[in-house]
């Protein structure tokens, strides 16, 4: 079943190399209209975490957000697809990183960093146009795919610039690798912990909320600045990215308080354009 799942994902993977972007986003809207108009893909738990986010909003306005959130979603899928294959030019016209003078500032004056990112509008485009621009080693820490070989040939696209994959598991060792060197870390934090004693619970888009604690214990243990990254859709298939400092001096930092920044950060984005957040997991499962 292994190979099956490797061979059908390596056959689209190569038909996406002939489909130019333009129909792409036609492929898209197909996609979204079907999701959302005939299989309902996960649509109760949409308009369940958006009720809840933005207990103001009418339900027809929650219907028009969820509407874009599938759209989001679909071109997010295709182009992670798509980006397997695309010449790396074409990436990285198409996301391109503002600021990163604001990264490089730490990483020439040898000290590591951790980026804190989101699922927030193509947060994998990001991976292959960051470590190019950015003056030190770049680590993504993720959740790896149950089937091996897939897992290994999505990773095989994601380090076509440079990034290095490690298991979310292997965080501390790898941090603990690299404290005397000039690295930077990218942890998606705004995954559900497992555990419920060990969350990080916050008031976040009006809800108790349980956060991760990784970024927050790892940055006070070794003393790695936060920076927060920004993904914005300019305009379909465009994105601009945008470092903003979450807590740059982590010593000063109290247990909860990077976490509760961070939080802070992400809310206001989606706040903003609550269209391009990934609404299709469910927000709120664990209950404090």
């Amino acid at each position: 079943m292994h190979w099956i799942g490797y061979f059908s994902l390596r056959l689209i993977a190569e038909l996406f190399r002939l489909v130019p972007f333009r129909v792409l986003y036609l492929l898209s809207d197909v996609f979204a209209f079907t999701m959302y108009r005939i299989i309902g893909y996960r649509k109760g738990v949409m308009r369940d975490n958006l009720r809840r986010a933005f207990p103001d909003k009418s339900d027809a306005e929650i219907e028009s957000i969820v509407r874009s959130a599938y759209r989001n979603l679909t071109d997010v899928m295709l182009e992670t697809i798509k980006g397997f294959t695309a010449p790396l030019q074409e990436i990285n016209k198409r996301c391109i990183v503002l600021n990163p003078e604001l990264i490089n500032q730490y990483l020439d004056a040898g000290q590591s960093v951790i980026l804190a990112g989101s699922h927030y509008n193509n947060w994998e485009w990001t991976g292959l146009t960051m470590p190019p621009v950015l003056h030190g080693t770049v680590i993504t820490a993720y959740k790896p795919i149950s089937n091996p070989l897939v897992d290994r040939y999505t990773n095989r696209g994601r380090e076509r610039t440079g990034m290095q994959m490690v298991s979310m598991d292997d965080t501390y060792s790898a941090m603990r690798k690299h404290k005397d060197q000039k690295a930077v870390f990218i942890l998606l934090s705004d995954q559900s912990p497992s555990s419920r004693k060990s969350a990080h619970w916050i008031q976040f888009l009006g809800v108790d909320t349980a956060f991760l604690p990784g970024t927050d214990f790892l940055a006070r243990r070794f003393n790695f600045p936060v920076i927060y990254y920004h993904v914005h859709r300019i305009r379909r298939g465009f994105y601009e990215v945008t470092y903003l400092p979450v807590w740059p001096d982590p010593a000063t930092a109290a247990d909860m308080s990077i976490s509760k920044a961070y939080a802070e950060l992400l809310e206001k984005a989606i706040h903003e354009e609550p269209a391009n957040w990934l609404w299709s997991h469910k927000r709120w499962k664990m209950q404090k």
